[in-house]
This record gives C-alpha cells, sequence and structure tokens, in this order.
C-alpha cells in the first residue's frame, strides 16, 4: 500500500451539474436540403421525427451513504474544538448545487446547509413518511411538496423540528451561503489532479466549549425568499420543520484530545513490544526479548507454563530454522534450564496449517499445483531413464516450478498477519496498554514457520516431506519481504481520524522513505504499519479532507490570521475583532467576515473559494524518533 497524497491543495468556487434535477425533452427535427447553387443550399422541407421526455433526479430527502466522504470534527471525539467550523466532505462534487433554495436565479447558492445545536437546544430527529411533511398544517411548519418522479407518499425521510426563535438566530442568510460551500482538489507539481474532486459545506456557528454539540446536514430547497428565510408566518415559539440528511456529534473537552494532543501523550515506554518488567532477573530476560507466559496443556494431561513470542519481536532474531518440517512439535524448543518450552515457532506453524485448511480453494489450489508439479517432474525423469536415445527428451515446462498467482498472493498476504488473529501478534494486553505506541521487528523466522505450516497441506509420507524440502521452500520464502519493521498504535486517533497517513524513513534526515507494505485497521482503536526495512521515524499525519476551518485564539477571544494567495500565513495579514450574527450562540455573520477577509488579502474576485482559503486551518503532523532494535 502507498499513500499517494497531493502536493498543493485548490480550492473552486463550485461545480455546477451539467443538468440540474427537472424535467426535459428532446425533440428530433429532420432538414432536407438540395444544393441549388455553389454554396447555396435550397430548404426542401422540415419533419419532427420524435419527441421524447425525461426526468433529472437528484438527491432529495437522503443521500447516499457512498455520496459522504467525510466530516469534521470527527463522530464522537472528544477534543478541542471549539473554535472550528465543523464542516461535511461529499464524493461527488456537485451535489450541493443540484438544487435551489427558491425559483431565483441561485445556481451559486448550495441547498444544503449545517447547523449547530448545543447540548440543550439539539431537536430529536423524526422519521415520517413524505405524506406526513406534504400535508400543510399550522405546526411544524413547511412549505408545500411537490413529489417528483419515483417519490411515493410512503417514502420514509427524517426530520427535526426546531423553534423559531433558535433557527432565526442561527440559520445562515442567502448571502452567508454563497462562502459556506466550495470544491477542493488536490494536485501534484505539475498541476496534475491527485484523487477526486470534493465538494465542501462549511457550518457557520463555532461547538459548544466544554461540551458536547450535534451538527445536522439539513435541506433549504424552495425555503427561501429574496427577504431571507420563509418563516411561513410562525411565531418565535412555534416549530419549524427540516428535513435532515446526515446528523453527528462530538464534544469540547479536553484538548489533549485533540489529534496532537492524543499522539503527543502517547504511551512511549517501553518503546517495543514487551511485557512490563519485572523483579526476577530470569524473567525479565524473556520480557525483554517480548516472551509471554502462557498456560500450556501437555498431552498427558499435565498443566505447565510455556514461553511465547509474537512474530512483532523485540530486535532482530538470528536464529537458524530448519525447514519444512513434518509436524509442529519439531519446533518446540526445550530450556534445560527453567524446564520450560518455547512454542513461538511451533504456534506459528500450526497457526498456518489451519488457516490453508481453512481457506478450501487455497487448499485445493496448493494440492493440485504440488502434485502437477510433482508429476511432470517424474514425467521427465522416466523419459530420461527409459526413453531410446534416438528420440528427443521432453523437458517440463518452463513455469512448471513458478507459484501460481492466486496462491502467491495468498501467501503474500499471510506473510503481511492479514487473517492472523490479534492474540497471536499481541498476546497479552500489557503489551499494548490504552493510548500507547509500540514498534517491533517481524521475526522473518516466525514467519517462515507460519508459511511452511500452510504449505504443509498434502506433506503427509516421508517423499512428500522431502520433495518439499527439495523443491518449495525458496519459493515460498521468496514470497515474504525481508527485513520487515512496524508499530503497533492503540489510540483514539485510529477511531475519531479515519484515514490517518503515515510516512516511515530509513533515516532521522527523512531522505530514505520506505516502503510501506501494510497499513490497516485491526480495531476500531488499533492501527498496524509494516514497513520493508529498518524504520528510523515515523510520520503520522491527518489527510488532506481533514483540512478543516475555523478561527485562531479561544472562546474569551478570537482572532484570526490570514494566508496570502499563495496559501501561506502572513502574520500582518489579521483579524482582530470577529463579526458575529449572534456573539451568544457563537454564530458568525460569514458575509461580514467575508469582506474583513477580501479587505485584508484584496482579491481580484472573491468567492466561497477565497473564503475558505482565508478560513482555513492546516492538518497537523506528529513525528516519532525510533532507534534501532538491539539485534
Amino acid at each position: 500500500m502507498t499513500t499517494e497524497t497531493p502536493v498543493k491543495i485548490e480550492f473552486i468556487q463550485s461545480h455546477q451539474p451539467a443538468l440540474k434535477e427537472g424535467e426535459y425533452q428532446i425533440t428530433v427535427t429532420q432538414i432536407v436540403q438540395k444544393q441549388t447553387e455553389p454554396k447555396q443550399l435550397t430548404t426542401l422541407g422540415q419533419f419532427t421525427t420524435g419527441e421524447k421526455t425525461f426526468y433529472v433526479a437528484g438527491e432529495r430527502f437522503s443521500l447516499n451513504p457512498q455520496d459522504i466522504h467525510g466530516v469534521f470534527p470527527p463522530p464522537g471525539s472528544l477534543g478541542e474544538h471549539d473554535n472550528v467550523f465543523p464542516h461535511i466532505i461529499f464524493n461527488r462534487s456537485t451535489l450541493p448545487w443540484e438544487r435551489s433554495i427558491n425559483s431565483g436565479d441561485t445556481s451559486g447558492i448550495p441547498w444544503l446547509a449545517l447547523l449547530l445545536f448545543d447540548e440543550g437546544e439539539k431537536p430529536q430527529p423524526t422519521i415520517v413518511t413524505l405524506k406526513n411533511i406534504k400535508d400543510k398544517s399550522e405546526s411544524p411548519k413547511f412549505p408545500g411538496l411537490k413529489l417528483e418522479p419515483g417519490q411515493h407518499d410512503n417514502d420514509k425521510v427524517t426530520v427535526i423540528d426546531v423553534e423559531k426563535s433558535l433557527l432565526d438566530k442561527i440559520l445562515p442568510t442567502q448571502e452567508d451561503l454563497k462562502y459556506l460551500a466550495h470544491v477542493r482538489q488536490g494536485t501534484d507539481d505539475d498541476g496534475n489532479l491527485v484523487g477526486d474532486e470534493l465538494a465542501v459545506v462549511i457550518c457557520n456557528r463555532l461547538p459548544q466549549p466544554k461540551g458536547t454539540s450535534t451538527v445536522h446536514l439539513v435541506s433549504l430547497e424552495g425555503r427561501y425568499k429574496d427577504s431571507g428565510f420563509d418563516f411561513q408566518g410562525a411565531g418565535d415559539s412555534d416549530k419549524i420543520r427540516l428535513v435532515s440528511l446526515k446528523s453527528w456529534s462530538f464534544a469540547c473537552v479536553n484538548s489533549q484530545h485533540t489529534f496532537q494532543g492524543l499522539l503527543t501523550h502517547l504511551d512511549e515506554n517501553p518503546s517495543t513490544l514487551r511485557l512490563p518488567k519485572n523483579d526476577n532477573s530470569d524473567v525479565e530476560k524473556h520480557y525483554q526479548m517480548g516472551y509471554v507466559p502462557l498456560p500450556h496443556y501437555l498431552r498427558q494431561g499435565g498443566k505447565t507454563i510455556s514461553w511465547y513470542r509474537s512474530p512483532l519481536s523485540t530486535g532482530e532474531d538470528e536464529t537458524e530454522i530448519a525447514l519444512p518440517v513434518s509436524c509442529a512439535d519439531q519446533l518446540v524448543r526445550y530450556n534445560p534450564d527453567n524446564g520450560l518450552f518455547d512454542v513461538s515457532y511451533a504456534a506459528a506453524w500450526e497457526l498456518g496449517r489451519l488457516l490453508a485448511l481453512q481457506n478450501k480453494g487455497f487448499s485445493v489450489s496448493l494440492y493440485r499445483w504440488k502434485r502437477l508439479h510433482a508429476q511432470q517432474l517424474k514425467i521427465a525423469e522416466n523419459e530420461l531413464i527409459h526413453a531410446p536415445s534416438h528420440l528427443p527428451v521432453t523437458n517440463p515446462p518452463a513455469n512448471s516450478n513458478s507459484i501460481p498467482s492466486n496462491i502467491s498472493s495468498w501467501f503474500k498476504d499471510l506473510s503481511l498477519f492479514k487473517g492472523v488473529p490479534f492474540n497471536y501478534l499481541v498476546p497479552d494486553e500489557k503489551m499494548l496498554p490504552i493510548e500507547s505506541i509500540r514498534f517491533f521487528w517481524v521475526d522473518r523466522y516466525w514467519v517462515e514457520c507460519l508459511l511452511d505450516g500452510a504449505l504443509s497441506i498434502g506433506r503427509v509420507t516421508s517423499a512428500d516431506h522431502q520433495k518439499d524440502q527439495e523443491q518449495f521452500p525458496k519459493q515460498v520464502k521468496d514470497v515474504a519481504t525481508s527485513n520487515v519493521t512496524g508499530f503497533l498504535l492503540r489510540s483514539e486517533v485510529v477511531a475519531g481520524w479515519p484515514g490517518l497517513l503515515v510516512d516511515g524513513y530509513a533515516d532521522k534526515s527523512e531522505k530514505q522513505k520506505l516502503n510501506l507494505l501494510r497499513m490497516e485497521r485491526l480495531s476500531a482503536n488499533v492501527l498496524i504499519c509494516l514497513f520493508e526495512g529498518e524504520i528510523q521515524e515515523v510520520q503520522i499525519y491527518q489527510k488532506p479532507e481533514t483540512v478543516h476551518f475555523g478561527l485562531d485564539g479561544n472562546s474569551g477571544s478570537f482572532y484570526k490570521t490570514l494566508r496570502n494567495s499563495d496559501g501561506v500565513i502572513q502574520d500582518n495579514l489579521k483579524i482582530d475583532t470577529i463579526p458575529w450574527k449572534n456573539k451568544e450562540k457563537r454564530v458568525v455573520n460569514i458575509q461580514q467576515l467575508a469582506e474583513d477577509i477580501n479587505k485584508a488579502i484584496k482579491f481580484d474576485n472573491f468567492t466561497s473559494a477565497q473564503f475558505a482559503l482565508g478560513a482555513i486551518e492546516g492538518v497537523e503532523m506528529v513525528k516519532f524518533s525510533q532507534p534501532s532494535p538491539g539485534k
């Protein structure tokens, strides 16, 4: 896996759809002409040969979850977000402009808006049918609704009912909406597009400090007039009904629960995957090597304790192991000094065998390949011995000894521990505490035992063992990457910031970037990364779509330091006083803020793209330097 990231992020005002939702007609007309003079045509007749009606249906009362690329702040996060404007990102870059907020020319105004509610304000989402909201009633207020083709009275829709007095304070004006949506795309050094074009909708309200906030993405289709939002004559205590397309919640509780706060406060001691220090010198010696004592049940019914070490070792193991073996018992090692077994490699071999048997398609393919290879070699051997000297000898096919791609890819995935149960990698929870990071070497001999166990399918007789010993171990061994290092991260960052990006370097000067072999979430809060080579430094940072928007300072004193037209922060470009629509509710006057940004930066053509550049907050990166693990 590689993480191709853009060098530069570009902001675009909007992406208008080729056709907005609605009914369209296509008429086909045929014109018959005759050339009467050079360069002159005479029309003999005109015929309308066909007329077709079609309808462009856009999203209206629900969104496809695949259209939502991400949200910020992350759902359920507990960080310090009270200076951030929440936002949502769409995979379809035209989505915010596919409908209109009124019947006028609103092509540059999105029909979607984010509304933020404090803990004591949040409305209760309700699922109703289109028939329920189509019927006009005094309260809650909702405009007359005409269904479009494909929509039915019994279709379900999620709505929220908000008091008019509250909605009037937090709802963006039509002028605000112009600046609250834009398109973002990444480019490389040559200006080529990297990744997809994404649409972004921003909220106009800051979250509640030391409290929980809930954000709703609501539809504003047809809800505005020239004078502003149409409250339909509602009183302050009347409810206004809005269609909610997406919602999520987060909290502003602890400054250490930010992206940077969580990573900089990780437990890094010890730096490798091992149990806490033990006062017994012999036990501590094993702990330093990553061993864990586990119950061992003997075949005769007795019980003892054996040592087990996972493949995520504290250092590079130089022990030599003779493979292949006929059974796992051949890999059990006994220490006469303490009377305990080391079952690490035996467990790896048996696990590989069980995983291969569990996958019926793979095990059958592996057995057939080994049998076919043996047959081809036997035919060639018999011809060589018994064929008359005057007849040519049939050589086995050139690729008869090569591993088929499906078998090779399965072995490759297995060598990167795909499908390996987590307790084989981390046998004791104390080795990877909550909010910790641990570095490791991959024990290549453990991996080779794992692969040999899988390869043992069909290895029954001594002759089978002899054939595997002569022909296959090197091929399977070559499938796995040698000299692999990596780390395990257990943190709320993994769950709260999905899609983290990680770079590993073989030097602390960051000149030798390592190939990332695997990066995967093993659970909601555990991330594993494997690199080809010896890792010395790791950089963990947010993906470009987590570039967010907000103010500087805190609730006591907000200000905004701006960037120039090239996106570089300028300390002399600063807005000292933030314009508020309602300061008590932390609702910003977006139109006035946009004008203030334009006065400071002096753009030629100020749009939502320039506003996004002015309000942007950069992504954060945290580096970890790792001394070379001991041998």
